[in-house]
């Protein structure tokens, strides 16, 4: 299954653990839920992206919005480690699906961002 979800997802340098959908009063519509990790041996720090050793398992889960599938909304959730930095101090380990500090992966900003230029054209046409 990891396999299959890592090629699905289009995101490398990650394990996934689980894969549930997640139903709810506080949800307004049911989530695919992607319960991932880095893989070990890979963590950076999310500061200036050198290798460095885990410093504690970090603050609590973290989620980042991914690109839907079908109608399904999608979302990566992962445990995040801390590193500690000589140059940077104690922070986030950085994740190869998104950039630091961003609560969306990098496909789900790119689509993003082209959708917006298509729609920008059709404006500007229209």
């Amino acid at each position: 299954m990891n396999s299959i979800f890592k090629q699905l997802l289009n995101v490398k340098g990650m394990v996934v653990e689980n894969v549930c959908i997640v139903d709810g009063p506080m949800r307004p519509e049911p989530v695919l839920e992607v319960r991932v990790r880095p893989r070990a041996g890979m963590l950076r720090c999310s500061r200036c992206g050198r290798k460095r050793r885990g410093y504690d398992r970090g603050g609590g889960v973290r989620r980042w919005r991914h690109q839907d599938f079908g109608c399904w909304r999608v979302e990566l959730v992962a445990m995040m480690p801390r590193v500690d930095c000589p140059k940077c101090g104690v922070v986030v380990a950085s994740v190869p699906w998104a950039e630091p500090g961003s609560r969306f992966t990098r496909d789900f900003e790119a689509e993003c961002a082209w959708l917006m230029t298509v729609a920008n054209q059709k404006t500007v046409s229209g």
